[in-house]
């Protein structure tokens, strides 16, 4: 198992937001996070990185506890990150902000591994191979996104979280973020845990899914037992389950 979760319960400060969150994600798996606002998805992706606070229960990665290893050592281990809202540098130029992702292979592997991973990247986003001296702030939403998905894959992760890529981008940006995940799926070089609102994208691009809801799990399963699931409608329009 590649990451385990274990009776997560997480917050910040006092405040728990996590009640209980029971998640695993096998190596090359897309795994996806479901819910409303306020469901505690992002919460599960702070813990992760070591971003909050630890109520109790377990992170697990590769086996090992990652609970009290400093934030600056998780990437390093293997864990990439998406932001929501991409969060590029604007007055960097693509190659820069790309290269700045590299920073988590080490000094020693960070030379010649960083051009093969340039390489790698503009492969799957050649978009931003036309786009390599200009500054970040000249993108559109949707090249920003592809640009912040490919600072990630810099590093080489073995797990890659992504937290609300089709957030504030236009249906066509939309549909090019999710056709670069799907062929990076289909190249197996790693596992993907995706927060996303929209439920159909995420289920038609992800093997199983959990659905949360107030900081619990409310379902999960595969992708394609909970896309036409009452568990799915429960959790985004407050419908009971139990009611006929």
């Amino acid at each position: 198992m590649l990451l385990e979760l274990k009776s997560l319960r997480a917050g910040y400060g006092p405040m728990t937001v996590l009640h209980g969150i029971d998640l695993t994600v096998d190596e090359h798996e897309f795994v996806a996070m479901l819910g409303p606002n306020g469901a505690g998805k992002s919460t599960v992706l702070r813990a992760i990185l070591g971003g909050c606070a630890i109520h109790g229960g377990a992170i697990h990665w590769n086996g090992q506890s990652l609970l009290g290893r400093p934030a600056h050592e998780r990437a390093p281990l293997g864990i990439g990150h998406v932001p929501e809202g991409r969060h590029v540098w604007p007055s960097l130029t693509v190659r820069e902000n790309l290269l700045l992702g590299s920073w988590s292979l080490g000094r020693q592997r960070r030379g010649d591994e960083s051009n093969r991973r340039l390489d790698y990247v503009l492969e799957i986003f050649p978009l931003l191979r036309e786009r390599l001296e200009l500054p970040a702030a000249v993108l559109s939403g949707g090249e920003q996104q592809m640009l912040s998905i490919g600072r990630a894959l810099m590093g080489r992760p073995r797990l890659l979280l992504v937290d609300e890529p089709s957030i504030g981008l236009a249906p066509i940006a939309v549909e090019a973020v999710v056709d670069a995940l799907t062929r990076l799926k289909q190249s197996g070089d790693f596992a993907l845990l995706l927060v996303e609102q929209s439920a159909r994208e995420a289920l038609e691009l992800c093997d199983r899914a959990y659905i949360l809801n107030r900081g619990e799990v409310q379902a999960s399963g595969g992708a394609a037992e909970l896309i036409h699931s009452e568990a799915l409608e429960s959790a985004y329009f407050g419908l009971d389950p139990n009611d006929s």
